[in-house]
C-alpha cells in the first residue's frame, strides 16, 4: 500500500536565492526520508518565478531555474517553457552516469470548481505542467514523461495536487488535496482531530460505549455519550456530557444522570438526542431500569451552554412492560418546541411514535402519538424541520426504507408513507437513515445494502425530498444520489448535517478501518473526485460511531476512538469543519 500522512506546507520567512529575495516554504512530509525540504519563489506584480529548493535528491531542478510558475493577471494558455540538455541525473547501479534531455512546458488550462476536503473552490486556476525527454545511460535511451496537475485557489495557493510519470513502462502516480489552510491567523477547512475525554477505562467486561450525539448553541458543541466507570470493582454507567469549543478545546465535563450499577445483561445499547433551541440544549437520554426489573425509560433535562442543568429530568416516555424498552430516538426542533421520535416495542412489533417536548421545562407536552402506519418492525427514526414541517424517516424491516411529514401540530400529513429505497432479501444489515434539509429541499442519506451479498457489503446512497413530499431521486429499487459507489465502504452509521452550502456527510469505514466522508451539494451533486468519499480521520487505533452537527461559525465531527489496547481503553474524539 502507497504511503498516506498529513503534509504541511507553511511561510517560512525570506532568503536571497540567486540574488533575488525568495519567500521560503517549509513542507514536513514525513513520507520521505527527509523529512521535508524549503522551496523558494519570488513573488512579485509580474507573477511568481520558481528558484528551486533544498531538497538533495532533486537533482534537475537546480539546472533550470529560475522558471516562470505563473504570470499576472492570470490568463489560460502557455506560462512557461524550460528546455534541458544533457542534465546529469545520476548513475545506474554499474556506476555509469545518467543524462537527460527534457522539455517541461508550464500551461494554465482552465479556471473551475475544484472539490477538496478544506471545502469547495470555484474559480480555481487548474495548471498543468508536462515534461517530457529521454535518459541517456551507457548508450542505451529511454523515453521519459511526467506530468504535474496542479489547482491554485487566490488567498489560499495551491489546493490539490496529481502527479504522473512513465518510464520503461513503470507508471507512478501521486495525489494530494488541502484538508486546511491557515490565512491571516483564521483556519479553514479540517481542523486538527483530537481525543477530547475518556468513556470507556480498561476493563475487558465493560461494553463499548454507545453512539455519541451532539449538538451546538451557534459558539460551542455539547457531545452526550454513555461513560462507563468502575466503583469497588463493580461497573456503573452513565451519560456524560462534553463541552467543546470549535477548536477542540474541552470546556467542561460533566454528568447528566448519576453513575448506577448494572451488569453485562443490563448495560451497553442504550441511546441518546440532543438539541438547541436557542436558549438551551435539550438532551434525552435512554435509561435502563432492568436491574430492578422496571421499565426503561426516556428523561429529558434541559442544560444551559455553560454545561448547568436547568430544568428536568423528566420521564417522556415509560413502557408499561418491564420486560420491553425503547431504543433508536430522534429529534426535532420546530422554533418553539422539540419533537421527539421514538419507537417502543408493542405487543407485536414495534411502534413508531412522536411526542412533543416543551424547551423550558423538559416536559412532555401532549400525548405520544404514532408516526407509522402500522406496528411492523420499525426503528433507525431520523428528523428534520424545514420551517413549517417534519420529515421522519424510519426504516421497517426487513429492509423499506420510508417517510413521512409531520405537522408542528403532529399531524401526519402522508397517509402512505414516501418510499425511498427496498431493500428485497433478507441479506445484508442495516440501512440508518440520516436526515438534513438545505432550505430548499431534504435529502435521507443511508447505508445501501440493495444488491449485496453480505452484511458487510454496502455503499452510501441518498435522495432528496421535497417540502411537499415528493421523492425527487431514485426509486424503491435504485440509489438517486451515489454517494459512494465500491460495496463494503460504510460499516457503521451514516451522519450528515447541512453547513456552509452543502449536505456534509460521514461514516466509518473499513480496510483499514477509518473515518471518511463527502458532501452532497442541494441539487443533489457529488464531486466527481471522490467516488467513495475522502478519508476524514486516518486508521489510529479503532475509530467509530460519528456524529456532526453544525454551529455559526464552524461544525464539528466527534466519534468514539478505542485506543488498540487490551482491554481497550474508550475516548471521545473530535474535529472541527471551519468554513
Amino acid at each position: 500500500m502507497a504511503p498516506t500522512a498529513v503534509v504541511t506546507v507553511s511561510v517560512n520567512g525570506t532568503k536571497s536565492v540567486l540574488g533575488t529575495t525568495a519567500t521560503v516554504l517549509t513542507q514536513t512530509n514525513p513520507t520521505i526520508a527527509t523529512g521535508g525540504y524549503d522551496q523558494y519563489v519570488s513573488v512579485s506584480p509580474g507573477g511568481v518565478t520558481d528558484l528551486g529548493n533544498s531538497n538533495a535528491g532533486d537533482t534537475i531542478t537546480p539546472l533550470i531555474v529560475p522558471y516562470v510558475q505563473m504570470l499576472f493577471p492570470v490568463q489560460l494558455g502557455t506560462v512557461s517553457t524550460v528546455t534541458g540538455q544533457n542534465l546529469p541525473a545520476g548513475k545506474d547501479p554499474s556506476g555509469n552516469a545518467i543524462t537527460l534531455d527534457m522539455t517541461q512546458i508550464i500551461a494554465n488550462a482552465s479556471m473551475e470548481t475544484v472539490d477538496v476536503p478544506a471545502g469547495s473552490y470555484a474559480g480555481a486556476l487548474k495548471q498543468v505542467t508536462t515534461v517530457t525527454g529521454t535518459a541517456h545511460d551507457n548508450g542505451q535511451s529511454l523515453a521519459v514523461s511526467g506530468t504535474d496537475t496542479a489547482w491554485f485557489v487566490a488567498g489560499i495557493g495551491e489546493v490539490k495536487e496529481t502527479i504522473s510519470s512513465a518510464s520503461g513502462g513503470v507508471m507512478i502516480s501521486s495525489s494530494a488535496e488541502l484538508r486546511a489552510a491557515i490565512v491571516n491567523g483564521q483556519t479553514h477547512g479540517l481542523g486538527a482531530a483530537r481525543d477530547l475525554v475518556a468513556v470507556s477505562p480498561a476493563m475487558a467486561s465493560i461494553y463499548a460505549p454507545t453512539l455519541p450525539v451532539i449538538a451546538s448553541d451557534g459558539t460551542n458543541f455539547l457531545i452526550v455519550t454513555l461513560r462507563a466507570s468502575v466503583s469497588g470493582g463493580a461497573w456503573q454507567q452513565n451519560w456524560q456530557g462534553t463541552l467543546v469549543a470549535a477548536d477542540g478545546t474541552v470546556l467542561s465535563s460533566f454528568n447528566i444522570t448519576a453513575p448506577v450499577s448494572t451488569t453485562l445483561s443490563c448495560g451497553g445499547g442504550l441511546f441518546a438526542v440532543a438539541g438547541f433551541d436557542g436558549t438551551n440544549y435539550l438532551v434525552v437520554t435512554e435509561n435502563s431500569h432492568c436491574a430492578t426489573l422496571q421499565p426503561t425509560t426516556l428523561d429529558a433535562v434541559v442544560i444551559s451552554p455553560a454545561g448547568a442543568i436547568v430544568a428536568g429530568p423528566s420521564t417522556v416516555a415509560n413502557p408499561s412492560d418491564p420486560s420491553t424498552g425503547t431504543f433508536y430516538q430522534a429529534l426535532g426542533f420546530d422554533g418553539s418546541q422539540y419533537l421527539l421520535i421514538y419507537v417502543q416495542h408493542v405487543v407485536v412489533g414495534t411502534q413508531l411514535y412522536g411526542v412533543f417536548i416543551a424547551p423550558a421545562t423538559a416536559q412532555a407536552s401532549g400525548a405520544a402519538f404514532p408516526i407509522a402506519p402500522d406496528t411492523a418492525l420499525q426503528d433507525s427514526p431520523a428528523v428534520a424541520f424545514d420551517g413549517t414541517n417534519y420529515l421522519v424517516a424510519w426504516v421497517e424491516e426487513p429492509g423499506l426504507l420510508e417517510a413521512v411529514r409531520v405537522s408542528a401540530a403532529g399531524a401526519v400529513l402522508d397517509a402512505t408513507p414516501i418510499g425511498i429505497a427496498l431493500q428485497s432479501s433478507l441479506c445484508c444489515g442495516y440501512m440508518s437513515p440520516s436526515v438534513s434539509f438545505d432550505g430548499t429541499n431534504y435529502l435521507v442519506t443511508y447505508r445501501d445494502p440493495r444488491g449485496q451479498s453480505s452484511t458487510f457489503n454496502a455503499t452510501v446512497s441518498a435522495a432528496r425530498i421535497s417540502k411537499a413530499g415528493v421523492l425527487l431521486d431514485g426509486t424503491l429499487a435504485a440509489a438517486g444520489i451515489v454517494v459512494t459507489s465500491a460495496p463494503g465502504v460504510p460499516l457503521g452509521r451514516v451522519a450528515s448535517v447541512f453547513r456552509d452550502g452543502a449536505h456534509w456527510i460521514v461514516w466509518e469505514s473499513g480496510g483499514p478501518n477509518a473515518l471518511s466522508a463527502s458532501r452532497v451539494s442541494p441539487a443533489g451533486i457529488v464531486p466527481s473526485a471522490w467516488q467513495n468519499g475522502f478519508p476524514l480521520v486516518p486508521a489510529t487505533g479503532e475509530v467509530s460511531s460519528p456524529a456532526i452537527a453544525a454551529g455559526s461559525s464552524a461544525g464539528y465531527v466527534t466519534w468514539l476512538h478505542g485506543q488498540g489496547t487490551s482491554p481497550e481503553i474508550t475516548s471521545l474524539a473530535g474535529l472541527a469543519v471551519f468554513p
